[in-house]
């Protein structure tokens, strides 16, 4: 039996786009620049993100520690300083 010889042409592509025009589609025109937030911003958003969490307010009501403030709360726990 004799073995059957393939011919593999390519074939010119059809697509105009580059190829950052397609990965960079979905993307705001400031990102694409490699611009960040001021670092103002950025502070402002986590602190605001740090006081509304859920996560925060759960463990305060729970071991009475406010975890925000860095500080203990009256209640179930009593929280002792152990370094100086």
């Amino acid at each position: 039996m004799a073995a059957a010889a393939a011919t593999v042409t390519a074939a010119p592509s059809t697509c105009n786009k580059r190829e950052s025009d397609i990965l960079d589609a979905g993307m705001p025109k400031k990102a694409k620049r490699g611009r960040s937030p001021p670092k103002e911003e950025v502070e402002a958003f986590l602190a605001a993100a740090e006081r509304e969490s859920s996560l925060a307010l759960r463990f305060a009501t729970k071991y009475n520690y406010d975890v925000v403030k860095d500080a203990p709360m009256d209640g179930r726990y009593e929280w002792v300083r152990v370094r100086p």
